[in-house]
């Protein structure tokens, strides 16, 4: 299964895509931040699976943390995986 996990809960934007048939981390990019994830995380991710080889389409699951953390990161994680 291929994961696509993002953690936006404390003071960085991470994105990693995940292997579980194999358990290799394909991909992963994490900044250090204090503000600006909702600027950063698309691009982010993006980047993530460029490098991975993969397509959006190969992804089986989207996963995201859900805290501790700020409100606003986590709704920025959370509304990036709906979308």
């Amino acid at each position: 299964m291929l994961i696509l996990a993002i953690d936006m809960a404390l003071e960085s934007c991470a994105a990693a895509v995940l292997d579980t048939d194999t358990s290799e981390l394909i991909a992963r990019e994490s900044q250090p931040m204090k503000r600006g994830h909702a600027e950063a995380l698309m691009p982010l991710i993006a980047r993530v699976i460029r490098v991975s080889g993969l397509t959006f389409a190969a992804l089986d699951r989207i996963a995201v943390t859900t805290g501790p953390g700020s409100f606003t990161g986590l709704r920025v994680g959370l509304s990036a995986a709906r979308g």
